[in-house]
């Protein structure tokens, strides 16, 4: 008797499964499925937007980098006042936000103090001196 209990409760709940859950699963698979397609565009879109550096202004286009200097001990040498890549040691134009090879974002050290803050910061944290690239933004926005 407590077997045939046992048995009637799995089979039950393998017909639930069967039956009811399938045609649920069936009904909502196709709308989480556009979700899914939703959130893969909006993600390349999102990369694609924050990693271009291409200007809708005119005369201004692609940004080329190019690789920092080496520096007696090996270490890549950073010039003040310009936008750099710590990862890829590659240094952008004024104005430049993010590395177009390995999509972080780039730092620039403060042509009057020497203090290391985001390249998309209008000024510097320490010394109030602008880094251009609030005011290039403006300008180009």
């Amino acid at each position: 008797m407590l077997e045939s209990a046992a048995m009637e409760l799995i089979r039950n709940l393998l017909e639930w499964v069967a039956n009811d859950s399938g045609s649920a699963i069936a009904t909502l698979m196709p709308f989480m499925l556009l979700g899914l397609l939703g959130l893969y565009i909006l993600w390349l879109v999102v990369g694609y937007l924050r990693v271009s550096q291409v200007g809708l202004g005119e005369g201004r286009g692609v940004q080329s980098a190019i690789q920092l200097p080496s520096a007696p001990d090996g270490t890549a040498e950073r010039p003040r006042g310009v936008p750099y890549c710590t990862f890829d040691g590659l240094a952008y134009p004024g104005g430049a936000q993010f590395c177009t090879s390995c999509e972080r974002d780039l730092f620039i050290d403060c042509a009057t103090c020497g203090a290391t803050g985001p390249a998309a910061a209008a000024s510097c944290y320490r010394c109030g001196n602008p880094t251009g690239a609030g005011g290039d933004a403006a300008n180009h926005g």
